[in-house]
């Protein structure tokens, strides 16, 4: 048995592997599927100077040149669309930070997994209003295991009813919480709160069940780096691509152990991430933009960048939304439909929270985007947002850096050498791998099969894609105007938000 503390001993030849009494997979086993979610990793990340072998990875198989994030670009909104294949307006986790009044205090951060379990029990309904993959693979008798480094919220919600293999998390989250001394047992103790020995110990995790004698069929592994050192050192800083660079070393040792195991043809890799990343700017606050214009007090609650209102202070709706549109820290202002499924909002000079697939009856009166910017920052990372915090870098956004992630998949049923600029997006992992698992995915789910990027499959150049740019503008009695584009994608019934632009234009005798 090896230590799970020593990155050296990480790096090992997987043949040792066998000798920790882990036995190959049969010859005739079918083809399985991977999906790897690096929380953070900027789509600039992925070259062959920082990221050698998962570039190599997708020149042997697809690079997806159009992938996007879901909108809000946060993370447990995002591993709840992956896990589903559906947007938040379907699932019902519309932030990472959640306002529901039945669970006591009513502020949920959705990031801890004892939070998540207390809103759950409060709900009169389930967690997710949208059924996920883990349930899918029980039905269809197919195991599915969960494994990584992330969060322990973000955990849960890629398998909140611990199916199948259940969930081996390196930060202590697993369920059922037996699978703990399993998981001990079969790697040693857990690795602490080192984020860099978190990574080896969560790659142990899929090896241990890939190479083993009951591997599943389908594996979510979510890795935490590089989130937190780009949040703490920038976007492009020495920090972020040290742990860029131990997690491609790792992707590295599963690439190394596949094929030593004779799995490289028999397992489909797909690699993403939760979100893109930005500069962070500072400035933005919507709290303050409210009570800078007396629209604050009792019946507003503000939650992150959302706004809920009590019934009696619906009417002051437009008041607030003309407050955020004039604020040159606010990008674009998403309050809901003017009518039951309509993309324009209920207020002049907005786009509403249909069009963004964010409608959902837990979602606020208003979402709210920081604006940004094309500001390079002093790495050669290009994009800002106004986000406010300590942090150096930031998402969550609806700027094109935030929603613009990276897609590389390679594997016997994959295509190779192709660069697709077909759009395609966290909402499609799920559909493409019950199409490959041959489970029938219900028609309520909101993404599709990425057919272009499969064997067999359509030539990228040959899917047809629509282009919408959705526009909205507001001129006030004083001559103020204010104006939102929203650039959306479609492929078949699936949409995708490419990013939001905002423009502002003074009163002609306040122009200088």
């Amino acid at each position: 048995m090896f230590s799970p503390t020593s990155l050296c001993r990480r790096l090992i030849p997987p043949v040792l592997f066998m000798l920790a009494g882990v036995l190959p997979v049969s010859a005739d086993s079918p083809n399985r599927n991977l999906l790897l979610v690096i929380d953070g990793l900027h789509p600039g990340y992925v070259t062959p100077a920082w990221m050698p072998n998962l570039h190599a990875l997708g020149e042997r198989g697809v690079f997806g040149e159009r992938h996007t994030a879901v909108y809000p670009t946060y993370t447990r909104p995002n591993a709840s669309s992956i896990s589903t294949g559906s947007f938040p307006q379907r699932h019902g986790i519309v932030h990472n930070t959640m306002w529901v009044p039945e669970a006591g205090d009513g502020n949920i951060n959705v990031g801890s997994a004892v939070q998540l379990r207390r809103l759950e029990a409060a709900l009169s309904g389930p967690l997710f209003t949208a059924p996920t993959v883990g349930e899918l693979l029980e039905e269809a008798g197919l195991l599915y295991l969960v494994c990584g480094s992330s969060g322990t919220g973000t955990a849960l919600l890629q398998n909140h009813k611990g199916k199948g293999l259940g969930v081996w998390n390196a930060r202590g989250y697993f369920h059922p919480p037996e699978m703990e001394e399993k998981a001990v047992q079969a790697l040693g103790e857990l690795p602490g709160n080192d984020r860099a020995e978190q990574t080896p110990w969560a790659f142990d995790a899929y090896l241990h069940h890939a190479l083993g004698d009951i591997p599943p069929a389908f594996t979510l592994m979510w890795i935490n780096e590089p989130d937190s050192a780009g949040h703490a050192h920038g976007v492009g800083s020495p920090e972020a691509l040290e742990a860029v660079g131990n997690v491609d070393r790792h992707i590295g040792r599963i690439l190394a152990a596949h094929e030593e195991h004779g799995l490289t043809d028999k397992i489909n890799i797909f690699v993403t991430s939760d979100h893109g990343f930005t500069t962070n700017l500072g400035g933005f606050s919507v709290a303050r933009v409210l009570g800078d214009a007396g629209l604050d007090g009792d019946g507003v609650r503000v939650v992150n960048n959302m706004i809920f209102l009590d019934d009696a202070r619906r009417e002051d709706k437009p008041a607030m939304v003309e407050a955020l549109q004039r604020s040159g820290v606010i990008g674009a202002v998403y309050p809901r439909p003017s009518e039951p499924g309509s993309s324009i909002g209920a207020i002049p000079g907005t786009i509403s929270t249909e069009l963004i697939r964010w409608n959902h009856e837990r979602s606020a009166d208003i979402l709210v985007s920081p604006a940004w910017t094309f500001d390079v920052n002093e790495f050669g990372f290009a994009g800002g947002t106004t986000r406010g915090g300590s942090s150096a870098a930031t998402h969550g956004s609806d700027s094109p850096y935030d929603l613009h992630i990276r897609l590389v998949a390679a594997g016997p049923d994959i295509k190779r050498g192709v660069r697709s600029q077909v759009p395609t997006g966290n909402v499609d992992f799920i559909p493409t791998v019950l199409h490959l698992l041959g489970v029938e995915r219900p028609e309520t789910m909101d993404g599709r099969v990425m057919r272009e990027l499969l064997a067999g499959g359509p030539d990228p150049e040959e899917v047809p894609v629509r282009e919408f740019d959705h526009r909205a503008g507001v001129t006030f009695a004083d001559g103020f105007r204010y104006e939102t584009e929203i650039e959306t994608l479609q492929v078949g019934r699936t949409h995708y938000h490419r990013g939001a632009w905002t423009a502002r234009q003074p009163p002609a005798n306040n122009r200088e």
